[in-house]
């Protein structure tokens, strides 16, 4: 005899153990029992609560198609074996170097606090451009993986040129997740001139990128991407600590900036977030390619300021964007640095 025996078959539209939610229509009902009472069937204790990760921890979660049906998820997964581990890397990078001091700014604005996101989706999947971010999901186009698979096969490239640009977007893709945006309220152009600023920091830039002053003098910053990188690594001193650096002979510089500390403006209300596409820059035009004579290190120039960057993320968390801040903190608008920029290079 089974283990099991139907004790009894209800239609009593009211069993007094069901759930007031189940008495509103009649039904049948079937109770299971156990015939004898047995040793090996033991109530199961309570399962602990939820486990509450701290706010500094990270989650990642990678998904894809599957590799037999998809030879660009296999191209991709061979160049990078295990891009989630990348991604982690790639955090700890970016946010010394993004939030102010190395605790950096978490989702509840608390310096020293938690991730912007906690959860890291990453997404292999069709769709147009190169990549994109929104919130915490970052979707890298397949189509994009594809045309690069199909250039490493047909010996245009080299899987190693790949890998980097692979990484570079990553890259790019994750300072969006740890970066504020004032409540979508920061300009476009800057926001992504930022997340190549940190593609220079790590030399993950692309060698058709834009030189050091290289830009159309009426609002040229407004390129965006690899001008907005080299505008803001002039601006911060980037350009001439890579220069030192090159000249010593030491290789390539990793960018280091002193840990300061400083006070965040009260909060502001800000509104909802935006996706973030990427894509190539555009190669210069006639009218950015001047001459560029190296540069004079006497040469005037404001600054450099090395918090410029990490001070406007500081804010962004509580404030909504406002054009004033260049003056404020480097006593020049916009206009006025950036042909400051294009006047230092040529």
């Amino acid at each position: 005899m089974s283990p099991f025996s139907i004790l009894n078959k209800l239609t009593n539209p009211h069993p007094p153990s069901l759930p007031s939610s189940f008495s509103s229509s009649k039904q049948s009902t079937y109770y299971l029992s156990t015939s004898l009472p047995s040793p090996s069937i033991q109530a199961l204790q309570t399962p602990p609560p939820p486990h509450q990760l701290p706010p500094s921890s990270l989650i990642f979660c990678l998904k894809h198609p599957r590799l037999d049906a998809s030879p660009a998820t296999a191209f991709f997964l061979q160049c990078l074996p295990d891009p989630i581990m990348f991604l982690h890397y790639a955090a700890l990078f970016i946010r010394p170097r993004l939030a102010l001091g190395h605790g950096g700014g978490g989702g509840d604005g608390q310096p020293g606090g938690g991730w912007r996101h906690q959860l890291i989706t990453l997404e292999l999947e069709e769709k147009d451009g190169l990549a994109a971010t929104s919130g915490g999901k970052i979707g890298v186009s397949l189509d994009w993986v594809e045309r690069a698979r199909q250039e490493v096969m047909g010996g245009k490239k080299h899987v190693e040129q790949a890998l980097k640009e692979f990484k570079g977007v990553l890259l790019h893709e994750m300072v969006h997740t740890i970066q504020h945006d004032g409540g979508g309220s920061t300009p476009t152009w800057l926001i992504e001139s930022i997340a190549d600023l940190h593609r220079l920091f790590a030399h993950l830039e692309p060698a058709h990128w834009r030189k050091y002053g290289q830009g159309k003098p009426d609002k040229g910053w407004e390129a965006s991407y690899d001008t907005g990188a080299r505008f803001l690594g002039w601006l911060i001193g980037y350009d001439e600590a890579e220069r030192e650096q090159a000249e010593r002979g030491e290789g390539k510089l990793v960018w280091e900036p002193e840990v300061v500390g400083g006070t965040v403006p009260g909060p502001t209300p800000t509104g909802p977030e935006g996706a973030q596409a990427t894509r190539y820059a555009e190669p210069p035009s006639a009218a950015e390619q001047q001459p560029l004579g190296r540069p004079n290190a006497r040469k005037a120039r404001s600054g450099p300021y090395p918090d410029f960057v990490r001070l406007l993320d500081s804010r962004l968390v509580y404030e909504r964007w406002d054009e004033g801040w260049w003056q404020e903190t480097t006593g020049r608008t916009l206009p006025q640095l950036w042909a400051e920029y294009l006047a230092y290079y040529q």
